[in-house]
């Protein structure tokens, strides 16, 4: 995956090495001020959210886990993205600002199926016959970017733009799952943790215009964001005060977010403004971003405490409906 991202990165350069690229392409009274805003549609997956087996494997040997793997999901959610571009006099450059928030979440219930017994992922106390589960997900994301971006003509119909420049991130993920037994006790486990960093970002944005104002676009983009990386795991047995774990580990670690764009466009030109009109198929990558803390309390006085996390990569992708004004 490391060398994905490596050849990714330098897709941008191979690119304008071989294509005959001019930049001498001046557009007639260039109108210099783009408003726009994003309207999003996003599926968000999370590894590491596994919580519950359905079955158990019986033999003489300690219990083994079977059946099916359930683990907590997140539906589809909606958010936004505003941004404003303003081209300047030099050379065509364009500064692009922009911050958008998507805040998908999700919760379900999981029962013991008949002549069968769930197993948790997570430790329960010894003796604790499994009946029901819940889970309870969420993450709050924020981004925001300030690119620079430089506009060059490859032919009457086509344009590109190398962009570069700030990306900035804070993600929080919020879990919590409830274990209940045959007799009303109950097990919660919180898992949870933030990120905040900022990091330098580069790619390639591209226009193909056709006929009757319509066009194809999309844009592929890599990013490094160092940050700020914070997870705690709670876990409590009835009520709140009786914790049998409370574990915190602080970070400092380098994120990698690779972003890809394509979709048509339906662009009108009026006497003093432009309207474009975009519906994109949007992806989002994070690498080295998250874990799940899945580590074994000491259970007697004669056994450790064994600390396990699990890394996992979040994805968002879906459908990114975009409008431009440009005056």
């Amino acid at each position: 995956m490391k060398k994905l991202a490596f050849y990714f990165t330098l897709f941008p350069l191979f690119l304008f090495s071989y294509c005959n690229i001019s930049s001498n392409f001046v557009e007639e009274n260039p109108k210099k001020v783009f408003l726009y805003s994003d309207l999003l549609y996003w599926k968000t997956f999370e590894d590491g959210l596994d919580y519950v087996y359905d079955e158990q494997i019986s033999s003489s040997a300690p219990t083994g886990l079977g059946g099916d793997v359930k683990k907590a999901t997140y539906s589809w959610q909606l958010g936004f993205r505003v941004g404003f571009k303003y081209q300047m006099d030099f050379d065509k450059w364009t500064l692009d600002g922009n911050y958008g928030k998507i805040t998908p979440n999700d919760s379900q219930e999981i029962l013991n199926a008949e002549n069968k017994q769930m197993s948790a992922t997570f430790q329960l106390p010894s003796g604790f016959t499994l009946t029901r589960a819940t889970s309870n997900v969420r993450i709050s994301a924020d981004f925001a970017n300030l690119l620079l971006e430089r506009l060059f003509q490859t032919s009457e119909n086509i344009k590109l733009s190398l962009l570069s420049g700030l990306s900035g991130i804070w993600i929080k993920r919020d879990w919590e799952t409830r274990f209940f037994d045959n007799n009303s006790n109950m097990r919660v486990i919180i898992p949870s943790w933030h990120f905040k960093g900022v990091g330098v970002k580069t790619g390639l944005d591209f226009d193909w215009t056709m006929k009757k104002g319509f066009s194809w676009n999309g844009k592929s983009a890599i990013a490094t964001i160092f940050g700020n990386y914070d997870t705690w795991m709670r876990a409590y047995d009835n009520v709140d005060s009786n914790r049998v774990e409370n574990a915190h580990l602080d970070d400092f670690r380098v994120v990698t977010n690779l972003q890809f764009q394509l979709g048509p466009a339906w662009q009108k030109d009026f006497s003093s403004a432009k309207l474009k009109l975009v519906a994109n198929y949007e992806m989002n990558v994070w690498f080295n971003l998250s874990q799940t803390n899945r580590s074994l309390y000491q259970i007697a006085a004669t056994s450790n405490a064994q600390s396990r996390f699990t890394n996992n990569i979040v994805q968002m992708h879906g459908l990114t409906f975009y409008a431009m004004l440009n005056f």
